[in-house]
């Protein structure tokens, strides 16, 4: 099974409605579309959140989760305090992958 940054449930209602826009008649939706998709959504929202740090940044990120008793709310301080808005970054991740995704790239 696999891991998600964001939650699976999420992933898969966002893909649910992305396939839905590309396949409307629900004919020819390649075997395993869906989670490749969600697969690929969550990757290419956690790429485009550490490609939001700096290396020092990400130094710090890095020390933050060896922590034992990191958790979300430590996270989400942590991104605040660097003045990363994670709203933007992950909006901006979605509409390029629905780009992608429905341009015909199914390696999106």
């Amino acid at each position: 099974m696999a891991v998600y940054l964001i939650e699976p449930e999420v992933l898969g209602q966002i893909v649910d409605a992305l396939i839905d826009e590309k396949y409307p008649n629900k004919k020819d939706i390649p075997a395993g579309l869906k989670n490749e998709a969600m697969q690929a959504l969550d990757y290419q929202i956690l790429r485009d959140i550490l490609g939001s740090l700096t290396k020092e940044q990400g130094q710090e990120l890095s020390a933050l989760l060896d922590k034992d008793d990191s958790d979300e709310d430590a996270l989400q301080k942590f991104f605040e305090s660097q003045n990363i808005d994670l709203d933007k970054v992950v909006e901006k991740s979605m509409v390029d992958f629905k780009n992608r995704f429905l341009g015909g790239n199914q390696n999106a």
